[in-house]
């Protein structure tokens, strides 16, 4: 029985076998080039067939900056039994997270059923304006689903609507968020963000990429100020119920005094010094918590972040007839089965020339 030989590993084999390879690629080139040619040709066509109408890029590059008011507000904190408010979650709208969030259904909801005044001077929800305004209804719905052709949006909530405007409403919705919105950070040294919307028309592009980032900025102030937003309700009722106390005392130390102009008694002071002590310590009360009210509202102003546009988006926007990273993916798999391909040929034809050796 004849021993096998042992096949050592070492560089001048690695580089044998690499100059092999290269020789082996250079030799077929053209049926690498074919096959590559073919899965180009392919992602081609399905970048084309996806997106057929003209592209309008609407872009802004914007910046995040807010400061906690947590330290303003421990001074008051006290007077509710609280060590002092926290700042909402920062890192929810931070980095990666961001370009989750925005994409979320209850931001592109808000954005979609918000309404915008259009050249005419006429209100309407942007989802209306999205529908009449681009060729939604002409390529997708006309020959499969011609009972949404005519369907509008009359609600301001999802959950009132029709189960047919929930389903036109579902398609803006899943369309816009899947194909026509892209958010990334261009340099991570950097606090700046790009923000993207292509769509089929011009004005809607840049109109849709301004009414997002003004959604997601409020979505953003109401999450960092909800705390305090709480605790300014909790001092509100505070204020009031110390007011309804303060307005009976003083009425009752009025009409104390009224009466006690006309008594000879001694006794007739001892009540009218009660209700003045009794006023003077909640009107104290009263004016130490509209202090404290009056702050949580300033500190609520300095906790609210903002959202600074560093590069707005102006008319006209740049074109684009369709992306291509379906080609660039057919152009690499193409390359990659030409070259699996022609190892798989090449050993396959060592395997046969060993057979009949044999």
């Amino acid at each position: 029985m004849e021993q096998q030989e042992q096949v050592t590993l070492t560089p001048k084999l690695i580089f044998q076998k690499v100059i092999a390879t290269k020789d082996l690629v250079v030799k077929n080139w053209w049926i690498i080039l074919l096959i590559t040619a073919i899965g180009t040709s392919i992602g081609y066509y399905i970048d084309a067939e996806k997106n057929k109408r003209l592209q309008y890029l609407a872009k802004i590059i914007f910046s995040i900056s807010g400061a906690s008011g947590s330290q303003d507000m421990g001074g008051f904190g006290s007077l509710l039994g609280m060590s002092g408010a926290q700042s909402g979650d920062a890192g929810l709208f931070r980095g990666e997270n961001l370009f989750y969030v925005i994409k979320t259904r209850p931001v592109l909801e808000r954005a979609l059923l918000s309404t915008v005044t259009l050249s005419n001077g006429k209100k309407e929800k942007f989802v209306n304006y999205y529908l009449d305004s681009t060729y939604l209804r002409q390529d997708e719905w006309a020959s499969f689903l011609p009972e949404w052709m005519n369907v509008r949006i009359t609600h301001n909530r999802r959950d009132s609507m029709t189960k047919v405007e929930r389903q036109v409403f579902d398609a803006v919705l899943y369309r816009v968020k899947d194909k026509e919105i892209k958010i990334l950070q261009p340099d991570i040294k950097t606090a700046f963000y790009d923000l993207t919307v292509s769509m089929e028309n011009e004005q809607v592009s840049k109109t849709f990429a301004e009414l997002l980032l003004t959604t997601i900025e409020r979505v953003y102030q109401e999450t960092q100020t909800r705390k305090s937003r709480e605790m300014m309700g909790i001092m509100q009722r505070r204020v009031d119920s110390l007011g309804r106390v303060l307005n009976r005392t003083e009425s009752s130390l009025a009409r104390t005094v009224v009466i006690n102009t006309e008594a000879v008694a001694p006794t007739a002071k001892v009540e009218e010094g009660r209700l003045t002590r009794s006023n003077t310590f909640v009107s104290s009360l009263y004016l130490e918590a509209s202090r404290s009210l009056e702050n949580l509202r300033m500190s609520i102003v300095k906790e609210a972040p903002l959202f600074t546009i560093i590069e707005p988006a102006v008319l006209p926007l740049e074109t684009r007839l369709f992306t291509r990273e379906n080609t660039k993916f057919g152009a690499m798999l193409g390359l990659i089965v030409a070259i699996i391909f022609v190892l798989a040929k090449q050993t396959y034809g060592e395997a046969l020339r060993d057979i009949k050796n044999k």
